[in-house]
């Protein structure tokens, strides 16, 4: 809802900086008759068309819930900003037959056809449908870019907001696949591609969780979570589960494709991290510390300890004891590159 909310506000501002373009100063013209500057309110015409505005953005919302399934979302990026903007472009042509026809139509209530094609093929109608194949197109590929750099990034990277390090508290789980070198053996390089595609198509289950991807490195995916997020009702933790419950309910389709159900493993753990704006060919927002360092070494010891999800105490600290998850101590371990030994826990489902 949040993605059809600002649907609206845009394409209101959209709506009114056209009313704005087109009558902006008119009032002023003298070729204008009296009775034309009469009708000319110029506020009205600004916020009427804001509001229009707003009704069409509430349709175009409505419309890429159902586009963006997450089937259509695996299509290419190209694929989808024409295809949207195509649906866009449908969905105001009709609106303006709709209202068109309603203008044109007799005292009788027939419609007068010569009337409805005069405007309908006049060169207002053209540049209606123009400006809004244009704004369409921008919209989509703004939404497009900010899920490629993920939910959020793009805003913080034109506001400059990490273009000075600075040091924030965040959750990171690194998950990784097991046995991936024996699967990359078994299936060849390019089958083993694809079983890694779906997977990380699957893995947008965690977005229900407030998940943020930061980073895919091969067959490994870093997530994030700002403190907050991660800990309401144990977000950082079900995520892990949600995803495993979703490969296995896939289960014949991975079978089917690749002849196997791939299993993950994952290391959480919580503490400060330095997040900084780098790059400069290709930019994005880098996170740097021990926090990251820790997460990865929990994950790498989840097949030592036969376990899928380890956690820190740290993390344990936080959660508390939330419902549906069991927490089994796996004693102090001393990882790579810590001086200290980190209190450790297995995490498993009670239901």
């Amino acid at each position: 809802m949040q993605s059809t909310l600002l649907q609206m506000i845009g394409w209101a501002m959209a709506a009114g900086l056209f009313s704005v373009l087109r009558y902006g100063g008119l009032q002023h013209e003298v070729f204008l008759s009296q009775a034309d500057l009469s009708r000319l309110d110029f506020g009205y015409l600004v916020w009427s068309a804001a509001a229009a505005g707003a009704v069409i953005g509430l349709a175009y919302g409505l419309l890429d819930l159902v586009l963006e399934r997450p089937r259509l979302r695996r299509l290419p990026y190209g694929f989808l900003i024409a295809t949207q903007t195509g649906f866009h472009l449908l969905i105001m042509a009709l609106v303006l037959s709709v209202i068109t026809a309603f203008d044109v139509s007799k005292a009788d209530g027939s419609l007068s056809w010569e009337g409805w094609s005069g405007v309908m093929f006049s060169s207002f109608t053209g540049v209606i449908l123009l400006y809004t194949s244009l704004v369409s197109f921008t919209f989509n590929f703004v939404k497009q870019v900010n899920r490629k750099s993920g939910p959020g990034n793009l805003m913080k990277l034109l506001l400059g907001k990490y273009y000075h390090p600075r040091e924030e508290r965040r959750i990171f789980m690194f998950l990784d696949l097991k046995d991936s070198t024996a699967y990359a053996e078994q299936l060849g390089h390019l089958r083993f591609s694809r079983l890694i595609q779906s997977c990380f198509h699957d893995l947008s289950v965690v977005a229900r969780h407030r998940a943020q991807v930061y980073q895919y490195v091969g067959d490994e995916v870093i997530l994030c979570w700002e403190v907050d997020e991660g800990v309401e009702d144990a977000n950082c933790v079900r995520s892990f589960f949600e995803f495993t419950r979703l490969l296995r309910e896939r289960e014949n389709v991975y079978r089917q494709n690749f002849g196997l159900v791939p299993e993950f493993k994952a290391g959480i753990h919580i503490g400060p991290a330095t997040v900084a704006e780098v790059g400069e060919i290709k930019r994005e927002i880098s996170y740097l510390g021990d926090t990251l360092n820790t997460a990865a070494r929990l994950q790498g010891k989840c097949n030592e300890l036969q376990e899928s999800v380890l956690v820190s105490s740290q993390v344990l600290e936080v959660l508390g004891r939330p419902r549906g998850l069991r927490f089994e101590s796996k004693g102090c371990l001393q990882l790579k590159g810590k001086d200290e030994p980190v209190v450790v826990y297995g995490v498993h489902q009670t239901h």
